[in-house]
């Protein structure tokens, strides 16, 4: 259980400092080039983190579960056919994304889009196949090496060569930065390989034997991809959507203003991850008071911080943005309206885990691709009419429909609701008089 907890904290650890160098990536392009460049590097880091998930089709998400149920009771051979089933469709996904990409150059898009595309992609494959092995990694009880390189050394190349750019003081075109972004990528995917040696997961085995399973893993891995892009890559969702609508100068304010938000929303659900030991014991016993408690302590820390962090940008918004630059003071009300988006993520976060607890994760797919949905359209509705404020608006409504749905999910699935209404109904204190 030491080691499990360890675990736990490397990964929550490097994936703090990642979103630390992240945060100083993101401060640095906006203070070394136009709005405009920024937009585009803006645009291209979301392709990267869009594409590399689709790009696997939700297999590395299973992964985790299914290599290690395999090595565990030693079916090697499950294992290698799990493995040549993801390969072979991850294969067929990044030739699908090298064909179409060509075309965002033909469509009527964006000023600076299609070259984006077309970097973000090219980073998107050596992405793809990192997110595969740090799964492989992880079954094979790397825990490091399932995390580090992506976390961690991956944005920390891209912080290292802006700061070499600052310091050499050289007025480098934005192409610089794209093309950096691919080759860190590559460099980071193949040296992680070379770490995992045979195991890695683009290592072929050749066996006459090996089933084609793919039939049965692809919904699985699909229904996972869904909850993974609504569960953490929201903020990339939504640079990319704004890419449609908006010039890339505009595009760069949003995202920062949605990377602000998420970057707060991530440490302020960070604590609802150490306490899945003490919800699992609380669960088990007989006791439902128990886990209770622990839902409302987690909930309470949690949206007391989201709180904090909305009064604070509600005052200091327009100073924290001015670190930026002078063009980034227009995402202030877009900031605050993606701090209460998260807010509401925060209020009910502890339904996914709950649900994930009791082995119904993949049960919430269609309800993470409604979301997704509403996303979209409300996005195509609002953002031409309000600019930046609309598509902030379509995703606070997206949220709240998640939010709601998650909520009556869990309430079916699971018997029980783990969000702060339910947690603060259902508490001791609040039904003592009933």
């Amino acid at each position: 259980m030491t080691r499990i907890l360890m675990a736990i904290a490397g990964v929550m650890g490097a994936r703090l400092a990642g979103a630390g160098f992240g945060f100083l990536s993101q401060l640095m392009l906006a203070r070394m080039f136009l709005p405009h460049d920024v937009g585009m590097a803006f645009l291209a880091l979301s392709v990267t983190a869009f594409v590399s998930l689709m790009a696997t089709g939700g297999y590395h998400t299973i992964a985790l579960t299914y290599l290690a149920r395999f090595r565990a009771f030693g079916r090697l051979n499950l294992e290698r056919a799990f493995l040549s089933a993801a390969r072979r469709d991850i294969i067929v996904l990044i030739a699908l994304f090298l064909v179409v990409t060509p075309f965002a150059f033909v469509l009527p898009l964006e000023d600076g889009f299609a070259k984006a595309a077309i970097f973000g992609v090219l980073a998107a494959i050596p992405l793809a196949v990192i997110r595969m092995n740090n799964s492989v990694a992880n079954a094979h009880k790397r825990f490091s090496l399932s995390y580090v390189p992506d976390f961690v050394i991956r944005p920390g190349l891209l912080l290292l060569f802006l700061a070499a750019l600052a310091l050499l003081r050289v007025n480098a075109p934005i192409d610089y930065v794209l093309i950096a972004m691919v080759v860190i990528a590559l460099t980071v995917a193949i040296g992680q390989a070379m770490l995992l040696g045979k195991d890695h997961a683009f290592a072929r085995v050749e066996s006459a034997h090996l089933r084609d399973l793919r039939p049965y893993y692809r919904s699985r891995a699909a229904a996972m991809l869904m909850v993974t892009i609504v569960s953490g890559a929201t903020a990339d969702l939504v640079v990319l959507i704004g890419g449609l609508f908006l010039p890339p100068s505009q595009v760069a304010v949003l995202g920062v203003a949605v990377r602000l938000a998420a970057l707060v929303g991530f440490f302020s659900a960070a604590s609802q991850q150490f306490v899945l030991r003490d919800l699992v014991a609380t669960m088990s016993s007989a006791s439902r008071s128990e886990s209770d408690a622990v839902l409302l302590r987690t909930n309470i820390v949690s949206i007391g911080n989201m709180i904090a962090a909305t009064v604070v940008a509600i005052i200091l918004g327009p100073f924290v943005l001015a670190l930026f630059g002078p063009s980034y003071g227009a995402g202030y009300w877009p900031l605050v309206i993606f701090l209460i988006s998260q807010s509401i993520r925060v209020m009910g976060g502890m339904n996914g885990h709950l649900l994930a607890l009791g082995g119904h994760q993949i049960r919430s797919a269609a309800l993470c691709a409604l979301a997704v949905i509403v996303l979209l359209v409300l996005s195509a509705l609002l953002t031409p009419l309000w600019g930046l404020t609309g598509i902030a608006t379509a995703l606070l409504v997206a949220e709240l429909v998640w939010a709601v749905g998650l909520g009556w999910l869990t309430q079916k699935l699971q018997g029980r609701r783990g969000d702060i209404f339910e947690t603060i109904r259902t508490h001791k204190l609040f039904t003592a008089g009933r």
